[in-house]
């Protein structure tokens, strides 16, 4: 079923926008250890749980809600939008 809401890459991973939205279903967003960028996987918990804030401030700017609190998540370590510090992948 999933795999129909999501384009899926030639490696079998999913293909997704810069804020893990599926790019054929608007409104449809991954995460957990499914979420792949490039070269960049976030399997460990740490590192997915990263993305959850970029995914609250997707669905908030779609609904015209105000999304700035969300950058307290950023001063915690816990918004990972840039992903160029990302330069390694783990192996699970």
């Amino acid at each position: 079923m999933i795999a129909e809401l999501f384009e899926q890459r030639e490696d079998g991973s999913l293909l997704l926008s810069e804020d893990d939205e599926s790019t054929i279903t608007p409104g449809m967003f991954l995460s957990g250890p499914a979420v792949r960028h490039n070269d960049h996987i976030f399997c460990f918990i740490f590192k997915f749980r990263q993305r959850f804030a970029v995914v609250a401030k997707a669905i908030a700017t779609s609904l015209g809600l105000p999304a700035e609190d969300l950058e307290e998540y950023r001063k915690w370590g816990m918004y990972l939008d840039d992903l160029s510090c990302c330069g390694q992948q783990c192996a699970c």
